[in-house]
C-alpha cells in the first residue's frame, strides 16, 4: 500500500458542523479499504487569521492506500460538500508520500502556522509537487496542515466525544463533580480539562457543533478516564493527534504586519498604561520597531503580571498582530510572556536623620527637612534615590484561558511519534459510551514511555 496523505479544512462554519467530526465519518465510510500510517492529525494554524472559524484547524488522514488519488479526492470532497452544505469554502487535498520530508511543504505549515498564505501560492505548491486539490479557501489550510507533524515534531493527544445529532444545539450534558474526580487522579500529564482553581469542567466548548467534549494531554490512556463525566452518552469517540499546546507557532516574527503571529524580543520603554475596560496597554522596543503590547482584560493573571512590568524590562511576547494601530505603532495582542530580565527600579524618599535615624518630614518645596522626633532640620538634605524591591520575576507567564496552540507552563514535551505506525479504523474511533484503548494503543503509549525514560 502508499503512503497517501488526505487534508480536509473549512468543513464547518460558525453556526454548525466540525472539520473534526466530518474526519471521522469519513474515516469510517473509508473503513476497510485504509489503514492508517497514523493517528488522525488535528492540526491547528494561524489563530490570528481573521476568517477563521473558532480554532483554525485542519486534519490530515495518513493513509495506506491502493486506490487511485483521483478517486479518494473525489469521494472525499462530494462527501464534504454533501456535509457542509456545499460550501464553498470547503478544501480536500490529497498527497502521495511523505510531505514533512519535503522543505516547500514545511515551509508552507510554517507560514500557515505564522502568517497570512494566498490560494495561488499554495495551488501552484501542489500542482508542481504532484498533489490533488478542490474546493476553495479550505485548500489553504489543508495545504498548510500536510507537512504538520513530522516523525520528530513534538505532539500532545486529544481525545473527543462527539454528540448524537438529535442533541446539537442543546445544552451538553457533565458532571462537574466527576471531572474533578478523575481529573484529581490522573497523572500530571493532562491540561486544560478541568480548571481546578474554579471548578470548571473546560473540555466543553459552548456553541451548537458536534463536540460534546475534548479531553487533551500529553499522555494517552489517562484520557479515557474522562468519558465518566458526561452523563449524555456520546454519538462516537476519535482520538487524534494535535500540535495543540506546543507553541508550534513560537516563531520570532519578521514583521510587525496585520494578522502575523509569533513572538518579539522586546524592551519595555514606557511604564503600562490601564485602559478602559481593565485592558494593558505597554509600549516596548523591538529589532522590528516600536509595538505597543496589549494585554486585554480576558487574560486574566496575564494582564495582572502587565501592570508590574517597569521601563527597562526585557520580555519575549508571543501573540498576533492587530489590523489597527490606535497609537501609531503595531499592536500585538499577548497571549504569553516570557520575561527574560527585569529592571532595577528606584524611588525618591525623604533623607533619615543624622541625629536618631528616622525618616525626616519635608518643610516645603526648597526649604529642606525637619525630624519630628528630635526636631533636627535641615536645609541641606535632599531627597535619597533607593532600589525599589519588584514583585515581578523572570519566567513565563500564560492567559487563564490558553489558546489552543499555547504550551502550558511546565509541559513536558515529547520528542516525535516516529514513522513505524500501523492503525485500524477502530484503533482510532470508538462507538462505546466509556470506550477502552485497544492494544495497538497501549503498545503505541508504551514505545513514548520507553522513548521518555531515556
Amino acid at each position: 500500500m502508499r503512503l497517501v496523505s488526505l487534508a480536509l479544512d473549512s468543513v464547518d462554519n460558525l453556526h454548525y458542523g466540525c472539520t473534526t467530526h466530518f474526519s471521522s465519518l469519513l474515516l469510517g465510510r473509508l473503513g476497510a479499504s485504509v489503514r492508517l500510517a497514523d493517528l488522525p492529525l488535528l492540526v491547528r494554524l494561524n489563530p490570528g487569521v481573521p476568517w477563521k472559524t473558532r480554532g483554525n484547524g485542519a486534519v490530515v488522514l495518513r493513509l495506506y492506500y491502493d486506490g487511485e488519488p483521483e478517486e479518494l479526492l473525489e469521494v472525499a470532497y462530494s462527501l464534504a460538500l454533501e456535509y457542509s452544505g456545499g460550501k464553498s469554502d470547503v478544501g480536500v487535498v490529497v498527497y502521495e508520500g511523505e510531505p514533512w520530508g519535503v522543505e516547500r511543504l514545511r515551509w508552507l505549515y510554517t507560514r500557515g502556522l505564522t502568517s497570512i498564505l494566498t490560494l495561488d501560492v499554495v495551488t501552484s505548491t501542489l500542482s508542481k509537487l504532484g498533489g490533488l486539490h478542490a474546493g476553495g479557501r479550505g485548500v489553504i489550510g489543508a495545504t498548510a496542515a500536510l507537512a504538520a507533524l513530522g516523525p520528530h515534531d513534538d505532539f500532545t493527544f486529544e481525545l473527543i466525544a462527539y454528540r448524537d445529532p438529535g442533541f446539537w444545539g442543546s445544552r451538553r450534558c457533565v458532571d462537574e463533580v466527576k471531572a474533578l474526580i478523575v481529573e484529581s487522579r490522573l497523572p500530571p500529564c493532562t491540561f486544560y480539562n478541568v480548571d481546578m482553581l474554579t471548578g470548571e469542567f473546560t473540555a466543553s466548548p459552548g456553541g451548537s457543533d458536534p463536540v460534546l467534549a475534548g479531553f487533551r494531554g500529553n499522555c494517552l490512556t489517562p484520557l479515557f478516564e474522562y468519558s465518566q463525566a458526561l452523563c449524555e452518552k456520546p454519538h462516537f469517540w476519535t482520538l487524534f493527534r494535535s500540535n495543540q499546546h506546543t507553541d508550534a507557532h513560537m516563531v520570532e516574527l519578521e514583521e510587525l504586519a496585520p494578522y502575523n503571529t509569533g513572538y518579539v524580543e522586546a524592551v519595555v520603554s514606557r511604564e503600562p498604561d490601564v485602559i478602559e475596560g481593565s485592558h494593558v496597554v505597554v509600549r516596548a522596543s523591538t529589532k522590528l520597531g516600536e509595538v505597543d503590547l496589549v494585554f486585554y482584560r480576558e487574560t486574566g493573571p496575564l494582564n495582572k503580571v502587565a501592570r508590574m512590568l517597569v521601563e527597562g524590562d526585557r520580555v519575549r511576547a508571543l501573540g498576533s498582530i492587530r489590523p489597527y494601530k490606535p497609537r501609531g505603532v503595531p499592536v500585538l495582542a499577548v497571549e504569553k510572556l516570557q520575561v527574560l530580565e527585569v529592571a532595577r527600579s528606584y524611588v525618591e524618599v525623604n533623607p533619615r536623620c543624622p541625629i536618631c535615624s528616622t525618616r525626616m518630614e519635608s518643610v516645603g518645596s526648597g526649604k529642606g527637612f525637619r525630624c519630628d522626633r528630635c526636631g533636627y532640620e535641615s536645609r541641606g538634605l535632599g531627597k535619597v534615590r533607593i532600589e525599589a524591591g519588584r514583585r515581578l520575576t523572570p519566567g513565563t507567564y500564560v492567559t487563564s484561558r490558553l489558546k489552543h496552540l499555547t504550551e502550558p507552563p511546565g509541559r513536558r514535551r515529547l520528542g516525535g511519534l516516529g514513522s513505524n505506525v500501523s492503525l485500524s479504523v477502530s484503533d482510532v474511533i470508538f462507538t462505546e459510551a466509556h470506550p477502552r484503548p485497544t492494544e495497538a494503543l497501549l503498545r503505541l503509549e508504551e514505545m513514548l514511555a520507553s522513548r521518555m525514560s531515556l
